[in-house]
């Protein structure tokens, strides 16, 4: 097996060689989909040809048509433009970006229902274990950011199905969550849900009368039905905003959807300034987060931020 790459299940898996052909640096979604396939070991960017001379370096692996396809290969992936010179060149071995995206998808799929069923089921020694955690988050997956992609931390799966965190914030506040016992909870923004399975399952774990609400105005969940069997607790509440759970109280409310100033403060206004325990801003390194701390100033805060260069990060409000 060409690379001897380990997959998520820890077997040895063949490393598909490719070739990108008219990749743009405006093409951000390709570029996460193969950060994400080329961190996991499931394919190797042997050369990037057709690029843009005036775009920024992505892989480093900028060649010229004829040199590039010198290289073994298994498939040029399209990505632009209408491909006429490797015609020409009478290249036939061409693979498309979802003949990799899907099989990885289906994996990914299977190991983050495992892992959440490790959560659901862990006991208290298990879960209090701070590198037991680790291995189950960091396996579970995390969105290929490029700040966070383009050097790899080590044991982190990537994907665009991931969570949309930094892996060590992400796991400091899960930390703080394996103790907390919650029978409400609401989340405003939950995009694809990937972060907000790992939260409900972690206070699912602590208390099995849990509901836990996810509010969006999309829905955008992946595998929502197959995931609340796992976690019955699960209430897909979208569309919906803040404004139609004015003035309810919850133990745990998570606050990450309109990161507008006049969003946020919404959304505090609605649901945030009633949280009965805890309360949990995601991207605090904002006007609109400073403006709100003033006026707790008799809370208990505190700040999980990985980048001093002020990215990202979460802040937790204990009531």
């Amino acid at each position: 097996m060409r690379g001897g790459l380990k997959g998520f299940d820890g077997m040895e898996e063949k490393k598909t060689r490719i070739i990108t052909y008219g990749l743009r640096y405006s093409d951000f979604e390709t570029q996460r989909e193969l950060f994400a396939l080329r961190n996991n070991g499931d394919i190797e960017i042997v050369a990037e040809i057709g690029y843009d001379p005036e775009d920024p370096e992505i892989f480093g692996k900028r060649m010229t048509l004829e040199a590039g396809l010198k290289y073994g290969y298994d498939g040029v992936v399209i990505c632009g433009g209408d491909a006429t010179d490797l015609k020409k060149l009478q290249v036939t071995r061409f693979l498309e970006l979802s003949d990799l995206t899907v099989p990885h998808y289906e994996k990914i799929k299977q190991t983050q229902l495992s892992i959440l069923q490790e959560l659901v089921e862990a006991s208290d020694e298990k879960v209090g274990d701070r590198r037991w955690l680790r291995d189950r988050i960091f396996k579970y997956g995390f969105y290929p950011f490029f700040k966070l992609a383009k050097e790899p931390q080590e044991g982190v799966v990537w994907s665009t199905r991931g969570i949309l965190q930094v892996p060590d914030e992400f796991l400091d506040f899960c930390m703080q969550l394996t103790e907390m016992k919650a029978e409400s909870a609401i989340e405003i923004g939950v995009a694809r849900g990937a972060s907000s399975y790992v939260i409900a399952a972690l206070l699912y774990r602590n208390n099995p009368e849990l509901v836990y609400h996810m509010v969006d105005i999309c829905d955008d969940l992946n595998d929502f039905e197959k995931v609340q069997v796992v976690i019955p607790a699960l209430r897909k509440d979208i569309p919906n905003t803040s404004d139609d759970f004015v003035g309810q109280e919850f133990d745990f409310c998570f606050i990450d959807a309109d990161h507008s100033y006049d969003g946020m403060i919404r959304d505090w206004e609605n649901v945030g300034r009633f949280a009965k325990k805890m309360l949990v801003f995601h991207d605090i390194f904002g006007h609109e987060y400073d403006e709100l701390k003033k006026s707790v100033r008799n809370k208990k805060v505190r700040e999980i931020s990985v980048y001093p260069d002020r990215w990202m990060g979460l802040g937790l409000l204990y009531q």
